[in-house]
């Protein structure tokens, strides 16, 4: 299985603007956690390095990592053997639904991210999906008996 990387950081930085909290380091903690409690981020998908979300958000790398170390303390987030962090599954063993669904959301961004480097838009790139998705329902309809 293809492995999610929970790339939101974009959210992140315009969730956090709307958060109050006197630190940033409780600020991320608030939107992470609310992303995971949203469904936004399914049980298994790995957070990518403090280092690279405090580049990303344009803050200290310590209060990424603070606040990946309260999330852990509260059991939203796992370590993994290799030491990467990611969404606990929270007393439920990982169904095939979910293993479907991450695959699946990571090739739709590695098909969204093709698309935008051969110049189509997000609005193009979709329409590409519907026309897909229509297609497969097409092919899984039962063919009608000729009379």
């Amino acid at each position: 299985m293809e492995e999610y990387w929970a790339t939101r950081t974009g959210r992140w930085r315009r969730a956090m603007h709307g958060h109050e909290g006197p630190s940033l380091a409780e600020r991320l903690q608030q939107v992470i956690r609310q992303d995971v409690e949203a469904g936004q981020l399914p049980a298994g998908a790995l957070l990518p390095t403090s280092e690279r979300v405090a580049a990303e958000l344009v803050i200290e790398p310590a209060d990424v990592q603070a606040a990946y170390a309260r999330l852990l303390a509260d059991g939203l987030l796992e370590e993994r053997v290799d030491g990467v962090l990611c969404i606990a599954s929270q007393g439920r063993e990982t169904t095939i639904g979910d293993a479907t669904q991450i695959r699946f959301e990571a090739a739709l961004l590695k098909a969204v991210r093709e698309a935008a480097a051969r110049g189509l838009s997000s609005a193009e790139a979709t329409g590409m999906f519907k026309a897909a998705v229509i297609r497969l329902e097409e092919m899984e309809r039962p063919k009608k008996p000729r009379e």
